[in-house]
């Protein structure tokens, strides 16, 4: 681990970690707490093994650009399940208990180089889908009282516009193009 004596830490400095948490898991109907390692820590974001380098520099700027920066967050990789069913369109976003922070865990079959090419507001981009999923559980954070497909349209023109699109209220037109 390096550490920087002077006050200047480059942006993409990822540190080492050594901390466990109890994370509750669901197993067979029923809620199971389980131990997750966490190995790099940037800021108050802690991440396990399986987060790749480069989705730990989005997601760190990314809580910096809504304003989380003092909250605690906790990155894994997961099984992710909406009613029960296996998912690996959507993070899954909870608040763990005794203040430990929230637990927000990113679907194991969601590979990082996964692409899709999205129509924003009339133009094609290509974009990262793990990136969305993960924007779209941060903007829960923040934005908890708006639907699953505004955040998501919302995370898709962030990402391919800007953070200027922060300041509008209804995010636009947004679509898959395949």
């Amino acid at each position: 681990m390096t550490v920087h004596n002077n006050k200047t830490v480059p942006i993409n400095w990822i540190g080492d970690t050594e901390k466990y948490i109890l994370v509750p898991r669901l197993q067979r109907k029923r809620v199971v707490k389980k131990v997750k390692r966490l190995i790099k820590v940037k800021g108050a974001c802690y991440f396990t093994k399986g987060v790749p380098y480069k989705l730990i520099d989005f997601i760190y700027r990314a809580v910096v650009r809504l304003g989380l920066k003092e909250r605690k967050l906790i990155f894994s990789r997961g099984s992710v399940r909406v009613k029960g069913r296996p998912t690996s369109n959507i993070v899954d976003v909870y608040e763990l208990d005794w203040d430990l922070g929230t637990s927000i865990i990113i679907p194991l079959k969601r590979r990082y180089d996964s692409i899709q090419n999205f129509t924003v507001a009339g133009r094609t981009y290509p974009v990262r889908l793990i990136e969305i999923m993960v924007l779209s559980g941060l903007l829960r954070l923040v934005h908890g009282d708006k639907s699953e497909n505004w955040r998501s349209a919302k995370a898709a023109a962030i990402i391919t516009r800007g953070w200027g699109e922060m300041a509008q209220d209804a995010p636009p037109p947004v679509s898959r193009s395949d």
